[in-house]
């Protein structure tokens, strides 16, 4: 079936404005979401002049944000996807508007949720809405930093290793080096082994990023070269090395792309793992240094206090946790299901 551009069909394309036209043609309740999210954080902007500045952003991140919510194809909204670019939002603007995470009140220690103390304080009088807000910023932050550096090192590599044993003379030994050291780092528990390696090196937030990655990368390397040893004798990758193309731009524009919608499903899965790794070390006390706001620590400040009936200290953080890891499920499942 061969495709004929505008141009060659005699017709002409849109340019300017026309694009723009035809963009709100095409996904009207798109347009519809975005002019409506738009009129009222504008009206909201005009009647309170506080905050104007941020206003004005949140308006923009709105208009950004909302086409993405909505799946034009099915005329129904994503709700995963939905929840967590509101959970990145508000880990993003939420500090602005709350106190501060750290600030000891003594007067207010264990205040039951209810008034301005939303979810309470705990033990030190500290508000338990902010150190959750806050909290969003670094568990998000290095889950997806986590997710990302693995996805870095172990997607090439795990490309490399089949495309090396396929095309590359003595390649099968640089695969058989690479399948052993990806079977030595998932014969350990992943949690064990992270802490194994945080109790040897010591915890901060730049080791806990490298270490969650690192017991990631097998994870990526023996997927990608699952899903790339199929593809590797195709006709495109043939034609490519008949051409004299490099080893790494084969891999990069003719090979990953290929891949790249399981590995976003596995990404998903990983940003979770990363994040309930990160608060499993914090609730043993191999994570981030005290007081620093995080969710696996919070909990582990307040399951003390579930004896004596104080339940809000523990349970905040626990639904936060809870909600960051279904979210990114229910968005490694979409990704999935609609390869």
């Amino acid at each position: 079936m061969s495709v004929v551009s505008p141009r060659a069909s005699g017709s002409t394309a849109p340019d300017g404005i026309g694009r723009v036209i035809s963009a709100a043609r095409a996904r009207p309740v798109r347009v519809l979401v975005a002019v409506a999210m738009m009129v009222v954080l504008l009206a909201a902007l005009v009647w309170d002049p506080e905050w104007r500045a941020l206003r004005v952003v949140l308006t923009v991140l709105a208009i950004l944000v909302a086409p993405a919510i909505w799946d034009s194809q099915r005329r129904a909204i994503r709700p995963a996807v939905g929840v967590m670019l509101a959970l990145i939002l508000l880990a993003l603007v939420g500090p602005l508007f709350t106190r501060d995470p750290l600030m000891l009140n003594v007067g207010e220690s264990l205040a039951a949720p209810g008034g301005d103390l939303w979810f309470g304080t705990d033990q030190h009088g500290r508000d338990i809405f902010a150190r959750v807000i806050h909290g969003a910023q670094l568990d998000l932050g290095v889950g997806f930093s986590a997710a990302a550096l693995a996805v870095v090192v172990g997607m090439p590599l795990g490309a490399l290793s089949v495309f090396a044993a396929a095309h590359i003379r003595g390649g099968g030994l640089f695969d058989s080096v690479m399948l052993r050291i990806s079977e030595s780092f998932q014969a350990f528990p992943t949690l064990l082994l992270a802490l194994g390696i945080v109790a040897a090196v010591g915890p901060s937030i730049p080791i806990l990023i490298f270490i969650i990655s690192i017991v990631n990368v097998p994870v990526y390397l023996r997927l990608t070269r699952s899903a790339v040893a199929p593809i590797v004798n195709a006709d495109f990758v043939l034609a490519a090395r008949c051409a004299g193309q490099p080893v790494l731009r084969i891999l990069l524009r003719h090979i990953l792309p290929n891949v790249k919608q399981v590995v976003l499903a596995q990404f998903s899965v990983n940003v979770a793992w990363a994040i309930q790794i990160l608060a499993a070390l914090s609730f043993v006390g191999l994570g981030v240094p005290v007081p620093t706001p995080e969710w696996g620590a919070m909990v582990r400040d307040g399951y003390e206090q579930l004896v004596y009936g104080r339940w809000w200290v523990a349970l905040f953080p626990g639904l936060a946790i809870l909600f960051a890891v279904l979210t990114l499920n229910q968005l490694s499942d979409r990704v999935r299901h609609t390869t």
